[in-house]
């Protein structure tokens, strides 16, 4: 009896439901909508509190971790500026609308007198993670500014170093 009630409870729960086939579309065959249309932009700010948002230490890649979307969510980035033939990293979204991990596919640098990057400007590509298969392209442009530290690091004191800031970074996608 505790059998029967069982499956007609699921039946009456799940009766019309159309489960989806690894394919993306459902039983019936229809394709699954998708929730951008071609060409759709969005614009995502980092939230960069005064002052700045610290990247830690001034490092190769440009590396920059948890950085608030003005939209929800986080996202990280890691730029490597001096990679041949052009450079390369990615930009990882955390909860940010329906971004998944974006490989970048071009930067443009700007550095000040010591070599530091200033500014950066990235181009991307990228998927969904809605489970709609869709795709996206972007651009971001990202300021940064360093502090030397004071003091060393390890025995002796050694050299400082410098923090790196996120001082400002916006980016623009376009569903494809």
């Amino acid at each position: 009896m505790k059998k029967s009630f069982c499956v007609a409870a699921l039946c009456l729960v799940f009766g019309g439901t159309s489960f989806a086939r690894p394919g993306g579309s459902p039983q019936g065959g229809a394709p699954v909508p998708t929730d951008e249309t071609p060409g759709q932009q969005s614009q995502i700010l980092a939230s960069v509190p005064t002052g700045g948002y610290s990247c830690g230490r001034a490092s190769y890649p440009l590396n920059c971790y948890g950085v608030t979307a003005n939209i929800g969510g986080t996202f990280w980035v890691d730029i490597y500026t001096n990679a041949y033939p052009t450079p390369t990293g990615f930009i990882y979204f955390f909860g940010v609308a329906d971004l998944g991990q974006a490989t970048i596919t071009g930067a443009t640098t700007t550095k000040n007198s010591l070599g530091q990057v200033t500014n950066v400007v990235v181009t991307f590509t990228g998927n969904t993670n809605d489970g709609d298969n869709g795709t996206y392209s972007g651009t971001g442009n990202f300021t940064f500014t360093q502090y030397k530290m004071s003091g060393g690091s390890g025995r002796g004191g050694g050299y400082p170093g410098y923090i790196q800031i996120l001082t400002g970074g916006s980016l623009t996608i376009t569903y494809n």
